[in-house]
C-alpha cells in the first residue's frame, strides 16, 4: 500500500467518523426536541390548571366573605333577640312592681 491509499483509508474513515457523528448529534437533537416538546407541554398544562384554580380561590374568599357576613348578622339577630326578650322580663317584672305599689295603696 502506497501513502496515497493510506490517506484515502484515513479520509474515508474520518468521513463515515463524522456522519455518524452528525447521525448521532441528529438523533440527540431530535430527542431533546421532543422532551422540550413534552415538558412544554406539560408546563402549559399546569399553568391552566393553576389559573383555574386561582380562579376557584377567589370564588371561594368571596363566598366565606359572604358566609361571615352573614354570620354576623345572624349573630346580632340572635343576641337582639335575646336582648329584646330580657328587656321584655325587665318590663314585666317592673310593671308587676309598679302595679302593686298602685293597688297595695289604700
Amino acid at each position: 500500500m502506497d501513502l496515497l491509499a493510506i490517506a484515502g483509508w484515513v479520509f474515508g474513515a474520518l468521513g463515515v467518523i463524522g456522519t455518524l457523528a452528525a447521525a448521532v448529534v441528529k438523533v440527540k437533537s431530535n430527542v431533546d426536541n421532543a422532551t422540550a416538546e413534552i415538558w412544554k407541554g406539560e408546563a402549559e398544562a399546569q399553568k391552566a390548571r393553576a389559573d383555574r384554580l386561582e380562579v376557584e380561590l377567589g370564588e371561594l374568599s368571596a363566598r366565606v366573605t359572604r358566609l361571615e357576613q352573614e354570620r354576623e348578622l345572624l349573630l346580632s339577630m340572635a343576641t337582639g333577640q335575646a336582648a329584646i326578650t330580657e328587656m321584655r322580663s325587665a318590663m314585666n317584672a317592673h310593671f308587676e312592681e309598679v302595679k302593686s305599689l298602685l293597688t297595695s295603696t289604700p
